[in-house]
């Protein structure tokens, strides 16, 4: 019978290039946790920043509504006192050519 014996520097001689694949594997994991941790950074700063021009742009949206209405509403006054103006003039006019 047979019986087999391994050796340390046997061993060692498998284990040693998976040892080193294990090393670079893991050197990669870390340069890509880095990486990950760097974008979720980056994009929790552009998230804050859309919010913030969300807000802005709501802001101006309320803002020129605003105006809009206000504008409306003086254009109705206007259009009414020029309609009082007409009615007043076409009675004037009407007035004048009865005599």
């Amino acid at each position: 019978m047979l019986s087999g014996c391994v050796t340390k520097g046997y061993v060692s001689k498998q284990l040693d290039p998976i040892s080193c694949r294990v090393d670079i594997l893991e050197t990669k994991n870390a340069s890509l946790d880095q990486r990950v941790i760097s974008l979720e950074s980056r994009l929790a700063t552009l998230e804050s920043q859309v919010s913030q021009a969300q807000l802005a742009n709501k802001a101006m949206l309320d803002d020129a509504t605003a105006r809009a209405t206000d504008s409306a509403q003086r254009a109705e006054a206007a259009a009414a006192s020029a309609t009082q103006a007409a009615d007043r003039a076409e009675k004037i006019f009407e007035l004048g050519q009865k005599k």
